[in-house]
Parts: C-alpha cells; sequence; structure tokens
C-alpha cells in the first residue's frame, strides 16, 4: 500500500477521537468545520465496514456510495480540499468509487484496513428512563 494512502487511511479511521494531529484532512476540517468533516469521512469508512451491529453491512456490496443532493456538495469542498482522497477515491457527480487505478488486491487491502482499525460508534439520543 502507497505510503500516502495509508497514512490517509490512519486519519480516516481515527477521525474524530482524541486527541489526534490531523495533517492530510487538517486543512478540510478548518472548510467544512469538524462536524460536518466527521461526518463524511465517518460515512465513507461505513461504506467499508463489513459488519454493523452482528449483521452484514450492505453498503460495499455496491460498487459506489451514492450520494444525496446536499452529500454531494458537501464532499465536492470535501475534496477540494484533501487531494489526497483522489488516491483512493473518484467523486463522480453524486457517487464516490474507489480511484480505478487501484487493483482488486489494493482495494481489498484498503477494505480489511478499514475493517480492522474502523470502530462504528453508537449514539443514542433522547430521554434515559
Amino acid at each position: 500500500m502507497k505510503t500516502i494512502i495509508k497514512e490517509l487511511l490512519k486519519e480516516l479511521t481515527l477521525n474524530g477521537k482524541k486527541p489526534f494531529q490531523y495533517k492530510i484532512l487538517a486543512k478540510a476540517d478548518d472548510k467544512l468545520g469538524i462536524s460536518d468533516s466527521v461526518s463524511l469521512t465517518n460515512l465513507l469508512m461505513q461504506w467499508h465496514k463489513k459488519i454493523k451491529r452482528g449483521f452484514p453491512f450492505a453498503q460495499y456490496q455496491n460498487d459506489h456510495l451514492q450520494l444525496s443532493e446536499l452529500m454531494q456538495a458537501k464532499y465536492k469542498i470535501l475534496f477540494e480540499n484533501c487531494p489526497e482522497l483522489s488516491e483512493l477515491y473518484e467523486l463522480k457527480n453524486d457517487k464516490i468509487y474507489f480511484n480505478s487505478s487501484l487493483t482488486n488486491e489494493e482495494k481489498q487491502e484498503i477494505l480489511d484496513y478499514v475493517d480492522e482499525n474502523y470502530k462504528i460508534v453508537r449514539h443514542s439520543y433522547g430521554r434515559r428512563s
């Protein structure tokens, strides 16, 4: 795996956790705000997860991540402010794909890395009884 991809994956899988000094995602965090940046990168990482709450996580069964119109605009800002993302992904209109230059082995290596290193954090909102 290329060094830049490994460093980017490290930041993407740890995004939103404190304390962590971002280097690659710093400009995007500044432009979008930490909340939007974390939400966008979490969605990317969740797309790669194999299991979610004990059930197979179906999103990666697609070869792309489908975006709403609002998400499309935010991802455009993310990609503009973090050009290193183009090493991993291609943003095409309302979809995100793996970079077409990646081999199937590299894609699998990325999927395995995310599955091992990214933990989905479940948040509960509402009243407690």
